[in-house]
């Protein structure tokens, strides 16, 4: 398919609105559905659950530049593969991920990337569509994350203290780029 791309959200990953856990993810309401430009104003558009796609593409805008990786993946609506919260897996690949946000850092292990990626245990760090990490050789105590609707926390922190709604996470000095936190904008298209 050679169409256009059609906008379906916008996150500000210093805000709490598109957390993992929010209810934007699991329902059908427009989120200020008159933002439609490429823009730092979050949206939710009636394109998350009524538009058919075979491939997104992700954007990620750090320092004024947005980066861009497409996602072969076919699906009657991002709202369809998300809602439910079943994890469905993708092949985009670590550096892929990483080369979304300048200075990215990731843990050496798992490397499960997909949509609703989440580790073994449930406080541990988790994306709506990206990829996690760990230092350890499992997926149970993921430390470190790259994606868009994330949240989660290691290493004795408080969730709280790591809000950050789209963008990159590592925690516990075991990242190939240190520990981070950084928010960015992030952009999810489809055709």
């Amino acid at each position: 398919m050679n169409g256009g791309w059609t906008l379906i959200l916008k996150i500000n990953g210093r805000n709490q609105t598109f957390l993992y856990q929010s209810d934007l993810w699991t329902n059908k309401q427009e989120f200020n559905p008159d933002e439609l430009a490429l823009d730092d104003q979050e949206t939710k558009l009636e394109s998350y659950w009524q538009l058919p796609f075979i491939e997104l593409r992700l954007g990620m805008k750090q320092e004024g530049t947005i980066k861009w990786v497409t996602v072969p993946y076919k699906a009657n609506s991002l709202y369809a593969v998300i809602a439910a919260g079943h994890y469905h897996s993708v092949s985009v690949g670590r550096q892929q991920w990483k080369s979304l946000i300048i200075s990215s850092s990731l843990q050496q292990n798992c490397n499960k990337e997909g949509f609703n990626v989440f580790a073994g245990d449930p406080n541990h760090h988790r994306v709506r569509i990206g990829i996690i990490a760990n230092d350890e050789n499992d997926c149970i105590t993921c430390d470190s994350r790259i994606g868009f609707g994330s949240t989660g926390s290691g290493c004795g922190l408080q969730e709280s203290a790591l809000a950050n709604s789209c963008g990159n996470v590592a925690q516990c000095g075991d990242g190939d780029g240190g520990n981070t936190n950084i928010s960015v904008m992030g952009y999810i298209m489809a055709r």
